[in-house]
């Protein structure tokens, strides 16, 4: 897919995602992560750039939930825009992808994030992962970006799933 048709089917994936009013979980201790993450308190997620996600590659990690699902697609778009899969953010992502799909197995972090996101929005995390399989040099192993889609296609059908014991 050419990368102005990718950006646009992962903008509109996530058109409905709003800004929320804080970036980060109440509470949070004072660690570089959360002050990352602060940074962009005052961006929007198409204002994301390679330039800012170099230096404040921890937000990734301190955003909250509803943060982190907000600026995804442009952390995504920043990657593909100026041809950047090599960012450490991009390794963040593939990194938490690339796990087991049994969900009793994921960790917190992932439990609160990742499944907020809409069979849509999978699908366009998807093609950024196919994105990523594209880049030459290559920048992730093919096993961790197989296991990061099939990740991602076991949430995109979360809603779909019929429980064994309801027949």
């Amino acid at each position: 897919m050419p990368p102005d048709e990718l950006i646009d089917q992962i903008w509109r994936a996530f058109a409905n995602r709003l800004k929320p009013t804080s970036v980060v979980p109440a509470g949070h201790p004072p660690t570089e992560i959360y002050s990352d993450a602060m940074f962009f308190a005052s961006k929007t997620a198409d204002e994301l750039t390679s330039e800012a996600l170099t230096q404040y590659f921890d937000a990734v990690a301190g955003f909250s939930p509803e943060a982190f699902c907000y600026f995804l697609p442009g952390i995504l778009v920043a990657t593909i825009r100026e041809n950047r899969p090599d960012l450490i953010v991009a390794g963040a992502i593939i990194g938490q992808l690339d796990r087991s799909n049994m969900p009793s197995s994921w960790d917190d972090f992932f439990a609160q994030r990742w499944p907020l996101l809409n069979r849509e929005e999978c699908r366009a995390v998807q093609a950024w992962v196919v994105w990523l399989t594209e880049c030459n040099p290559p920048v992730f192993d093919d096993n961790s970006l197989s296991r990061a889609f099939d990740t991602l296609e076991l949430l995109a059908n979360k809603d779909a799933a019929t429980p064994l014991a309801s027949r």
